[in-house]
């Protein structure tokens, strides 16, 4: 994924979150469950999760 691509991505999430915020409820929901992994001394989940969902995001956001 380019930079470029990154950005419209982090965008696209942004704008989703501002117009769907419903969508984001479980927000929360991931950062307990961060903290809980870090206070459990396991690797949080978040990085793996995010980065499935830029995928999702980088194929539905065209590339220029």
């Amino acid at each position: 994924m380019s930079n470029a691509q990154m950005v419209k991505c982090f965008n696209e999430w942004m704008r989703r979150f501002v117009d769907e915020p419903q969508r984001f409820d479980r927000e929360f929901e991931t950062v307990n469950r961060f903290l809980k992994d870090q206070a459990d001394g396991r690797e949080p989940t978040y990085g793996e999760t995010s980065a499935a969902y830029m995928q999702q995001l980088a194929a539905e956001v065209p590339a220029d």
